[in-house]
């Protein structure tokens, strides 16, 4: 079952790729010298013939002109590796078509807006509630100045001489880019 919805998803897919202007590969003729603009203009791009999507194993392929859907694999080292493609049964592409839409009226939504004055109303107090939620932590936190003892003074000395080996450090660079300013180095 969800190899047949997988497939017929994925033909879905290759269906919408394939339809005009849906980003399908076009190939245009080059021009014959010598030709004038108007011929050129007469001249209409075409589509591709294929249009491919990955796929488990290998990728599935729709002919746009004869509307065929197949799933290509390469074979086996044994065999040389040559790709082989083999069409998909109509069956398993038009499989049941409920699974894939779902119930209409669940996605319809309410059908007026009397149906849905409690479930706004619900949605409304909620949303007031989160807010003074939010407020009430916000003003519970305080604002963090600096960084808290660990509690493992090790771990405390080894950040302290870090912090002081940074502002020794930056503090060279300061005076380096000062004198570098007033020509002394």
């Amino acid at each position: 079952m969800c190899r047949r919805i997988g497939l017929a998803t994925l033909t879905m897919a290759l269906l919408a790729a394939a339809a005009p202007g849906a980003g399908a590969e076009t190939i245009a003729p080059s021009p014959a010298p010598g030709s004038s603009a108007a011929s050129d203009a007469e001249i209409a791009p075409r589509a591709g013939r294929y249009t491919m999507v990955p796929a488990a194993g290998g990728f599935v392929r729709l002919d746009t002109q004869t509307g065929a859907v197949s799933h290509c694999q390469r074979g086996d080292a044994a065999a040389g590796g040559v790709w082989h493609c083999a069409a998909i049964p109509e069956d398993v592409l038009t499989g049941p078509k409920d699974a894939l839409t779902g119930p209409k009226d669940a996605l319809a939504g309410p059908k007026s807006p009397e149906a849905s004055g409690g479930d706004v109303a619900e949605l409304q107090r909620q949303v007031a509630a989160l807010r003074t939620r939010i407020d009430e932590i916000e003003r519970r936190q305080e604002p963090k100045l600096g960084a808290l003892p660990s509690g493992d003074p090790e771990l405390d000395r080894a950040m302290n001489f870090s912090q002081e080996l940074m502002r020794r450090f930056f503090g060279m660079v300061r005076e380096l880019k000062q004198d570098a300013d007033e020509g002394r180095i």
